[in-house]
Protein backbone atom coordinates (compact mmCIF):
# COMPACT_ATOMS: atom_id res chain seq x y z
CA UNK A 1 0.00 0.00 0.00
CA UNK A 2 1.13 3.64 -0.27
CA UNK A 3 0.41 6.20 2.23
CA UNK A 4 0.84 10.02 2.46
CA UNK A 5 2.61 11.19 5.80
CA UNK A 6 2.20 14.73 6.49
CA UNK A 7 3.25 15.09 10.30
CA UNK A 8 6.30 17.38 10.74
CA UNK A 9 10.12 16.50 10.53
CA UNK A 10 11.61 14.51 12.00
CA UNK A 11 8.89 12.05 12.94
CA UNK A 12 7.45 12.25 9.43
CA UNK A 13 10.97 10.56 8.36
CA UNK A 14 10.24 8.10 10.64
CA UNK A 15 6.76 6.80 10.04
CA UNK A 16 7.77 6.32 6.71
CA UNK A 17 10.99 4.23 7.91
CA UNK A 18 8.32 2.02 10.04
CA UNK A 19 5.73 1.76 7.07
CA UNK A 20 8.42 0.98 4.62
CA UNK A 21 9.88 -1.78 6.79
CA UNK A 22 6.20 -3.19 7.36
CA UNK A 23 6.83 -3.31 3.49
CA UNK A 24 4.85 -0.79 2.14
CA UNK A 25 5.45 2.77 0.19
CA UNK A 26 5.50 6.37 2.41
CA UNK A 27 4.96 9.86 0.58
CA UNK A 28 6.47 12.35 2.83
CA UNK A 29 4.87 15.63 2.92
CA UNK A 30 5.55 17.47 6.29
CA UNK A 31 2.90 20.14 7.03
CA UNK A 32 4.65 22.08 9.78
CA UNK A 33 7.98 22.61 10.58
CA UNK A 34 9.51 23.81 13.91
CA UNK A 35 10.20 27.19 14.75
CA UNK A 36 12.37 27.70 18.37
CA UNK A 37 11.14 30.25 20.52
CA UNK A 38 13.73 31.55 23.36
CA UNK A 39 11.86 31.85 26.70
CA UNK A 40 14.65 33.89 28.17
CA UNK A 41 15.68 32.95 32.08
CA UNK A 42 13.40 30.52 33.63
CA UNK A 43 11.79 30.95 36.72
CA UNK A 44 13.25 27.91 38.30
CA UNK A 45 12.05 28.58 42.06
CA UNK A 46 9.69 26.18 43.42
CA UNK A 47 9.77 24.08 40.73
CA UNK A 48 9.35 20.65 41.60
CA UNK A 49 8.89 18.73 37.98
CA UNK A 50 8.62 19.79 34.16
CA UNK A 51 5.78 18.35 31.99
CA UNK A 52 6.03 18.17 28.44
CA UNK A 53 3.45 16.78 25.61
CA UNK A 54 6.66 16.49 22.64
CA UNK A 55 9.52 14.88 22.56
CA UNK A 56 11.17 17.93 20.59
CA UNK A 57 11.52 20.28 23.85
CA UNK A 58 14.52 17.82 24.71
CA UNK A 59 16.45 18.81 22.09
CA UNK A 60 15.61 22.76 22.37
CA UNK A 61 17.15 22.42 26.17
CA UNK A 62 20.69 21.36 25.22
CA UNK A 63 22.48 24.81 24.93
CA UNK A 64 20.70 26.46 27.52
CA UNK A 65 22.19 27.90 30.88
CA UNK A 66 20.55 26.27 32.89
CA UNK A 67 20.18 22.58 31.85
CA UNK A 68 21.88 21.40 34.89
CA UNK A 69 18.92 22.27 37.18
CA UNK A 70 16.88 21.35 34.61
CA UNK A 71 18.18 18.13 34.18
CA UNK A 72 18.14 17.02 37.99
CA UNK A 73 13.75 17.73 37.87
CA UNK A 74 11.97 14.88 37.11
CA UNK A 75 9.39 15.28 33.65
CA UNK A 76 6.22 14.14 33.19
CA UNK A 77 5.57 13.26 29.69
CA UNK A 78 2.60 12.30 27.67
CA UNK A 79 3.45 9.33 26.11
CA UNK A 80 6.52 6.46 25.73
CA UNK A 81 7.67 8.80 22.23
CA UNK A 82 8.32 11.87 24.19
CA UNK A 83 9.83 10.00 27.41
CA UNK A 84 12.36 8.33 25.90
CA UNK A 85 13.32 12.19 24.08
CA UNK A 86 14.09 13.36 26.88
CA UNK A 87 15.67 10.71 28.64
CA UNK A 88 18.03 10.94 25.00
CA UNK A 89 18.28 14.58 26.16
CA UNK A 90 19.73 13.47 29.74
CA UNK A 91 16.96 13.02 32.19
CA UNK A 92 16.91 10.39 34.14
CA UNK A 93 14.06 10.57 35.91
CA UNK A 94 11.22 10.27 33.33
CA UNK A 95 7.54 9.72 34.12
CA UNK A 96 5.38 8.33 30.89
CA UNK A 97 1.34 8.57 30.88
CA UNK A 98 1.51 6.12 28.23
CA UNK A 99 -1.51 7.74 26.96
CA UNK A 100 -3.01 10.75 25.72
CA UNK A 101 -3.42 14.45 27.42
CA UNK A 102 -5.89 13.18 30.08
CA UNK A 103 -3.83 10.57 30.88
CA UNK A 104 -0.66 12.77 31.53
CA UNK A 105 -3.44 15.30 33.73
CA UNK A 106 -4.25 12.09 35.44
CA UNK A 107 -0.69 11.06 36.17
CA UNK A 108 0.22 14.45 37.71
CA UNK A 109 -2.21 15.02 39.80
CA UNK A 110 -1.96 11.32 41.17
CA UNK A 111 1.95 11.88 41.78
CA UNK A 112 0.96 15.39 43.76
CA UNK A 113 4.53 17.43 43.50
CA UNK A 114 5.08 19.20 46.07
CA UNK A 115 5.89 22.14 44.34
CA UNK A 116 5.16 24.17 41.07
CA UNK A 117 5.06 22.16 37.92
CA UNK A 118 6.94 23.82 34.69
CA UNK A 119 4.92 22.93 31.55
CA UNK A 120 7.25 23.49 28.60
CA UNK A 121 5.25 23.54 25.27
CA UNK A 122 4.47 24.99 21.86
CA UNK A 123 2.55 27.98 20.95
CA UNK A 124 -0.41 26.08 19.45
CA UNK A 125 -1.17 23.24 21.54
CA UNK A 126 -4.36 21.07 22.44
CA UNK A 127 -5.69 21.28 25.95
CA UNK A 128 -5.33 23.34 28.91
CA UNK A 129 -2.66 21.25 31.08
CA UNK A 130 -1.80 24.08 33.53
CA UNK A 131 -5.99 24.28 33.79
CA UNK A 132 -6.71 21.36 34.70
CA UNK A 133 -3.42 20.68 37.06
CA UNK A 134 -4.50 24.33 39.30
CA UNK A 135 -7.80 22.58 39.24
CA UNK A 136 -6.41 19.93 40.97
CA UNK A 137 -4.50 22.31 43.50
CA UNK A 138 -1.26 21.82 41.69
CA UNK A 139 0.47 24.35 40.64
CA UNK A 140 1.49 24.96 37.09
CA UNK A 141 3.55 27.66 34.71
CA UNK A 142 3.31 27.62 30.97
CA UNK A 143 6.36 28.52 29.51
CA UNK A 144 6.68 28.31 25.61
CA UNK A 145 9.61 27.12 23.97
CA UNK A 146 8.42 26.33 20.63
CA UNK A 147 6.19 27.20 17.79
CA UNK A 148 4.70 25.19 15.03
CA UNK A 149 4.52 26.75 11.26
CA UNK A 150 1.87 25.84 8.43
CA UNK A 151 4.00 24.71 5.54
CA UNK A 152 2.47 26.72 2.70
CA UNK A 153 2.84 24.29 -0.36
CA UNK A 154 2.84 20.67 -1.28
CA UNK A 155 6.62 19.61 -3.26
CA UNK A 156 6.07 18.96 -6.55
CA UNK A 157 6.65 15.33 -5.77
CA UNK A 158 4.00 14.93 -3.62
CA UNK A 159 1.14 17.16 -5.56
CA UNK A 160 2.28 14.22 -8.80
CA UNK A 161 1.09 11.63 -6.55
CA UNK A 162 -2.06 13.45 -5.66
CA UNK A 163 -2.80 14.16 -9.00
CA UNK A 164 -2.31 10.62 -10.23
CA UNK A 165 -4.73 9.22 -7.77
CA UNK A 166 -1.78 6.55 -6.58
CA UNK A 167 -2.33 6.63 -2.76
CA UNK A 168 -4.14 4.17 -0.71
CA UNK A 169 -4.63 5.94 2.16
CA UNK A 170 -3.69 9.82 3.92
CA UNK A 171 -2.66 9.63 7.45
CA UNK A 172 -3.32 12.43 9.50
CA UNK A 173 -1.81 13.37 12.93
CA UNK A 174 -2.87 16.35 14.50
CA UNK A 175 -5.66 18.81 13.50
CA UNK A 176 -3.06 21.46 12.97
CA UNK A 177 -1.36 19.13 9.66
CA UNK A 178 -4.75 18.18 8.78
CA UNK A 179 -5.88 22.26 8.59
CA UNK A 180 -2.36 22.79 6.96
CA UNK A 181 -3.03 20.65 4.13
CA UNK A 182 -6.44 21.17 3.70
CA UNK A 183 -5.34 25.14 2.67
CA UNK A 184 -2.49 23.78 0.25
CA UNK A 185 -4.85 21.88 -1.26
CA UNK A 186 -7.47 24.03 -1.88
CA UNK A 187 -5.08 26.02 -3.21
CA UNK A 188 -4.15 23.38 -6.03
CA UNK A 189 -7.76 22.64 -6.41
CA UNK A 190 -7.50 19.30 -4.96
CA UNK A 191 -10.07 19.52 -2.15
CA UNK A 192 -12.22 16.95 -4.41
CA UNK A 193 -9.71 14.35 -3.85
CA UNK A 194 -10.58 13.74 0.02
CA UNK A 195 -14.10 11.75 -1.30
CA UNK A 196 -12.30 9.48 -2.92
CA UNK A 197 -9.53 8.80 -0.77
CA UNK A 198 -8.95 7.09 2.43
CA UNK A 199 -7.88 9.29 5.16
CA UNK A 200 -7.06 8.48 8.59
CA UNK A 201 -7.56 10.22 11.56
CA UNK A 202 -5.49 9.40 14.81
CA UNK A 203 -8.30 10.95 17.03
CA UNK A 204 -11.95 12.43 16.46
CA UNK A 205 -10.85 15.93 17.03
CA UNK A 206 -8.47 15.56 14.12
CA UNK A 207 -11.44 14.12 12.06
CA UNK A 208 -13.54 17.05 12.76
CA UNK A 209 -11.15 19.50 10.62
CA UNK A 210 -12.26 17.44 7.22
CA UNK A 211 -14.98 18.60 5.11
CA UNK A 212 -18.25 16.25 5.84
CA UNK A 213 -17.51 14.63 1.58
CA UNK A 214 -13.86 13.53 3.09
CA UNK A 215 -13.79 9.49 3.75
CA UNK A 216 -12.58 9.73 7.07
CA UNK A 217 -11.85 7.21 9.43
CA UNK A 218 -10.64 7.30 12.93
CA UNK A 219 -8.18 5.47 15.16
CA UNK A 220 -9.63 3.18 17.70
CA UNK A 221 -6.76 5.08 20.21
CA UNK A 222 -4.77 8.35 19.89
CA UNK A 223 -1.17 6.39 18.69
CA UNK A 224 1.02 6.01 15.95
CA UNK A 225 0.26 2.36 16.19
CA UNK A 226 -3.65 2.23 16.01
CA UNK A 227 -3.38 5.08 13.44
CA UNK A 228 -1.01 2.12 11.15
CA UNK A 229 -3.28 -0.84 12.24
CA UNK A 230 -6.87 1.59 10.93
CA UNK A 231 -4.51 2.25 7.93
CA UNK A 232 -3.54 -1.38 7.29
CA UNK A 233 -7.46 -3.03 7.35
CA UNK A 234 -7.25 -1.96 3.87
CA UNK A 235 -4.93 -4.76 3.27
Amino acid sequence: MRFLLTRPAPDCARSAARLRALGHEAVEAPMLKMVATDPGELDLAGVSALAVTSGRVGGLLADRSDLSTLLALPVYTVGNRSAEAMRAAGFDRVLSANGDFADLVNLILNEAPSGRVLYLAAADRAGDLEGHLQRGSVACDLVEVYRMDPVRDLEPAVLEVLKSGDLDALLLYSRRTAEALLSALADHELMGLLSNLRVIAISQQVALALPDTACVEVAAHPTEEALFAQALTGC
